[in-house]
């Protein structure tokens, strides 16, 4: 990927520059997650178990991460992997003692919250849909609060799918929480998504699978 960033005019004279992640990006990474996702599962892990994590996608091949930044500053990121099975059963194999370790804190602080989520977040491989052989995950899109509305979101999905293609990605997928989430299902819509399917994690939590297909955008 073209590290030097790619400026997009983004309304009221916004202007974004989109490039791919590099180290020196965790640690706003992170603070842009916090935000965005407060009270999520993967934020209450804490700091040392999202490191580990966006340091996972950075160091892996089949990964695709670019960030959002405005005068130098990180706003917004998506990251995501060519390799859902592939690329999960690799973070686990080469990195699953610092996940734990990292995670031991969260233990302590809500037990019976983060055990049994923990583990399974730990066998995830990406529930990739069935009958499609090369789909790219689009694991985690986020932007700070204060930039929400202004189209910050829309370019960095553009920008993951157009790379997930260009690797010859048949399909680009993601999932996210059908209860009580009316603006994200309708953002991905806006994205150029569709709803694939719906499906039931951990025996309670419905979560809608969206697919944007590269065949659909060469008609």
């Amino acid at each position: 990927m073209d590290s030097t960033g790619i400026q997009v005019e983004r309304g009221a004279g916004t202007v974004v520059t989109i490039r791919a992640a590099t180290q020196q990006d965790i640690s706003e990474t992170i603070a842009v997650h916090k935000a965005a996702f407060p009270g999520f599962f993967l934020t209450m892990l804490g700091d040392r178990f999202l490191r580990e994590l966006y340091r996972g996608f950075l160091q892996d091949s089949a990964s695709i991460w670019f960030i959002a930044s405005q005068n130098g500053r990180l706003i917004g990121f998506v990251v995501g992997t060519t390799e859902p099975a592939g690329f999960f059963k690799r973070l686990l194999m080469y990195r699953w003692y610092a996940f734990i370790v990292a995670g031991a804190a969260a233990f302590f602080r809500r037990p019976l919250q983060i055990v049994r989520r923990f583990f399974a977040a730990l066998v995830y491989r990406g529930e990739k849909p069935r009958g499609i052989d090369k789909a790219t995950l689009l694991s985690s899109i986020g932007v700070s609060p204060h930039y929400a509305g202004r189209g910050v979101g829309l370019s960095l999905v553009e920008h993951f799918c157009q790379e997930a293609f260009s690797r010859g990605t048949d399909q680009v997928y993601l999932l996210t929480d059908d209860a009580n989430n009316d603006a994200a299902n309708r953002f991905y819509v806006k994205c150029g998504f569709s709803l694939e399917s719906s499906l039931t994690r951990d025996g309670e939590r419905k979560m809608n699978r969206y697919i944007r297909s590269f065949s659909v955008e060469k008609q």
